[in-house]
């Protein structure tokens, strides 16, 4: 059973999950526990935003690398980070398409790397009401943490966006 919060405290605790990375893992765990299991880890930098995705057992395949499953999930997550970053926590998002091209197998550790049409963004948004937002994603293998590597895989994504409380 859904429990619906009132909309200030959903954008209040939004806003806190962008800032307090604690916050954010909290909400994880609670809400996406996928996201606690994966160990996905976001930057939330709007001029340097990457998601890390570690390579783990959760995350891998019987032939030892990331599975397929977990890449193309965690996509859906990190572009939808993106998106939650720019709104600023207030709006709803649900991902409507997902069309991915893998290019390489990745044996490694991976960065999501999320990018969209920022001036489309903010006319839709002063608009206010619902919209249909595209973004492309391309995957790196993680030479560390912070520096991607080779291109291994890149889509695009489409997400629905709604206003909180609307």
């Amino acid at each position: 059973m859904a429990v619906a919060l009132p909309p200030e405290l959903e954008i209040k605790l939004n806003k806190l999950s962008i800032k307090k990375p604690l916050i954010n893992r909290l909400l994880a765990v609670l809400f996406m526990p996928f996201i606690a299991r994966s160990g996905l880890k976001v930057n939330y930098d709007p001029e340097n935003f990457y998601a890390y995705l570690p390579k783990k057992r959760f995350n891998s395949n019987w032939y030892g690398t990331q599975a397929g499953a977990a890449i193309l999930g965690n996509s859906e997550l990190a572009a939808g980070c993106y998106l939650f970053l720019l709104t600023q926590g207030e709006y709803r998002m649900v991902c409507t398409r997902l069309d991915y091209r893998f290019l390489l197998p990745s044996t490694d550790p991976v960065i999501y790397k999320i990018d969209l049409d920022r001036a489309e963004l903010e006319e839709k948004i002063a608009a206010g009401g619902k919209f249909m937002m595209d973004l492309t994603i391309k995957l790196f293998r993680a030479k560390s943490k912070t520096t991607a590597g080779k291109r291994i895989g890149s889509g695009k994504i489409s997400f629905k966006v709604w206003p909180v409380g609307g």
